[in-house]
């Protein structure tokens, strides 16, 4: 059922939001796809770490740089421009994958559903957030953030279901994301053009322009401080389980798995709450939580149980102070015009630098476990810091209002 304004028909809402999500699904399922694949590529064509290394970081720059990229396409030509073309360049990646008999053939299929799968994201967003009604904007939102926790479990899922394919297993996994691809492509070519959006020629200048430069300084401050520590977490946290924890892989793997769908479980509590005043509690909370979880590491005996424990507590605490918030923000702080040319550069640049961090994590890894969590309480104290003090602070304004604010702002 559609409702009609104008010449532009309106897809259900929340039809829309799981249409449009489905970017958040394939972008988390496609990072967790590429680590899950690294060892068993290893063996099959003989990689070295470097090259490991290589295809990770590559993943991690490309899904930025195509973030930047359709951010400002989708404000430029329009969001359906960039989800009507962008999802068969992410299954023609997937194919090459499924279909490598070479390390080249790796390289170019990352390279290709990095940069596919990231000019997905800020055109998706954007389109969810200016499509929902002002009173369920948030749950909409915050239902994308479900879909991206769902990635990350249907991939473990397949990986540990599927154990007897060997080093056949990526192929299944990638597989799967090509299928769900291919579905989604389908069903979105009914969905129909952001209906707020109007063609801009709006240069990405304007962001910092006096109306709009807090706004952009904010979410980029926080985004990044956001995804270094998640980053640091999904590097480190399997191995301290098993040097610092002692557990055996299988077992430290087990427990690393735990908070997953602790995860999926949270963000659907904290839905409902996401268009009240709540919202402003839910965050501090996790804020805290997140903190307190490294905090304590240094200043507790770090046995297993303990470890695990700290873990589940980030996971969770980052999940009510982390990229939900982002994402609702972003619909808050920007006018349509530019609305996802800021998402792009915000979501690329924080991309980028969680790839640079890469770079350094086996280093900071031999120094010792103290520096790194010295360094994970530095990050998301520094996130809720920064959120608490500069987040936007209206809730439920329509996106016309938000325009009409922030254009009548502007010099």
């Amino acid at each position: 059922m559609t409702a009609t304004t104008g010449h532009v028909a309106v897809a259900r809402p929340w039809s829309l939001a799981a249409l449009a999500g489905m970017a958040s699904y394939l972008d988390a399922g496609t990072i967790i796809a590429v680590s899950a694949a690294l060892s068993h590529w290893q063996s099959s064509f003989r990689m070295s770490e470097w090259q490991l290394g290589f295809l990770s970081a590559a993943l991690t720059v490309c899904i930025g740089l195509g973030s930047i990229a359709g951010g400002r396409i989708g404000d430029r030509y329009g969001r359906k421009r960039v989800y009507a073309v962008d999802l068969l360049v992410y299954i023609a990646g997937l194919l090459w994958l499924v279909l490598a008999v070479h390390p080249v053939m790796l390289f170019v299929g990352v390279v290709i559903v990095g940069l596919a799968i990231g000019a997905d994201v800020p055109a998706a967003l954007a389109l969810v957030g200016e499509n929902a009604p002002a009173s369920e904007r948030g749950r909409l939102v915050t239902f994308t953030q479900f879909l991206w926790a769902l990635g990350p479990l249907a991939v473990i899922g397949l990986e540990l279901s599927g154990s007897r394919l060997g080093d056949q297993l990526p192929r299944a996994i990638f597989a799967h994301l090509l299928a769900l691809a291919l579905i989604t492509w389908l069903l979105r070519r009914r969905m129909v053009e952001s209906l707020r959006w109007q063609p801009s020629d709006s240069s990405p200048r304007e962001l910092l322009a006096p109306n709009l430069r807090r706004g952009s300084f904010f979410l980029l401050v926080f985004y990044v401080s956001v995804t270094l520590g998640t980053n640091f977490y999904g590097s480190f946290g399997l191995y301290a389980l098993e040097t610092v924890g002692h557990l055996d892989s299988s077992r430290a793997l087990g427990a690393s798995l735990l908070v997953v769908p602790l995860i999926a479980i949270t963000v659907l509590a904290m839905m409902p709450l996401m268009d009240t005043r709540a919202r402003t509690t839910i965050f501090v909370a996790g804020a805290v939580t997140q903190t307190l979880s490294w905090t304590a590491l240094l200043v507790v005996d770090t046995s297993a149980p303990v470890l695990v424990a700290a873990f589940i507590a980030y996971g969770i605490g980052n999940t009510l102070a982390g990229e939900v918030h982002y994402k609702l923000w972003c619909q808050e702080s920007f006018p349509t015009r530019l609305r996802s040319t800021a998402i792009g550069l915000s979501f690329g640049l924080a991309r980028i630098s969680s790839a640079v961090m890469l770079v350094f994590v086996p280093t900071l890894l031999h120094r010792g476990f103290t520096l790194l969590v010295a360094l994970m309480v530095v990050v998301t104290a520094m996130s809720g810091l920064v959120g608490v003090t500069f987040r936007p602070r209206g809730r439920g304004e329509s996106i016309e209002s938000i325009d009409a604010r922030l254009e009548s702002a502007a010099p």
